[in-house]
């Protein structure tokens, strides 16, 4: 039986730096927004937040876990990084669940998704394939629930909130109930946030 792995995803909005009325070579902050608040980061934990949605491809397979992003920050930030890791765990800048399990039900209801790239539709030659870009560049390819879903997940209280009302719009006989649905979300997370098609903010 193959072992599912807690993975790792960030939260919140990238402001970017932000420089003094002076100027000078370093930014005093970096400033990440999440839900209606606003954080101000030092350079190291800005660091690993960001390099949270690097590895798009680990992201979409599910294996972007703890551990690896850990890796990646050393080189940056040196043998701190796991207790930066920890500390941004702690504040609500990163978020940690275990795909196909009830941590993964508790990610929807704790959190929204905001889109932050273009819809791309799909096309007569792939009407099943939606895509998700930027510029007219595609940056993911998804499948139709899941597009719905990042398409309109922002007007509910919650991503499960969302499947919820998803669920009600499907025919009697449709394959997935609401646990199932949220599972296939869920898992479509990861690859959406760490490419900056969207981002998670929590709920309410």
């Amino acid at each position: 039986m193959q072992l599912v792995a807690t993975i790792i995803v960030p939260v919140g909005f990238d402001n970017g730096p932000r420089f003094g009325p002076d100027g000078g070579t370093e930014p005093h902050y970096y400033e990440v927004t999440v839900g209606s608040q606003s954080a101000g980061l030092p350079r190291d934990a800005y660091q690993v937040w960001s390099t949270a949605h690097v590895d798009v491809q680990a992201h979409a397979r599910l294996q972007f876990t703890r551990r690896r992003l850990i890796e990646l920050c050393e080189a940056l930030v040196g043998p701190a990084a796991g207790t930066v890791v920890e500390r941004m765990l702690a504040d609500g800048l990163l978020a940690e669940f275990e795909p196909g399990s009830r941590t993964a039900l508790e990610l929807l209801r704790n959190y929204n998704l905001h889109p932050s790239a273009q819809g791309m539709g799909n096309s007569a030659e792939r009407p099943e394939v939606f895509r998700i870009g930027r510029d007219g560049n595609v940056l993911l390819e998804v499948v139709p629930d899941v597009y719905s879903f990042w398409c309109g997940a922002f007007t509910g209280s919650s991503l499960w909130e969302e499947v919820l009302r998803y669920e009600k719009e499907l025919p009697p006989d449709a394959p997935l109930n609401a646990e199932e649905l949220g599972h296939v979300l869920s898992a479509a997370v990861p690859m959406i946030v760490s490419s900056r098609c969207g981002f998670l903010e929590p709920a309410g």
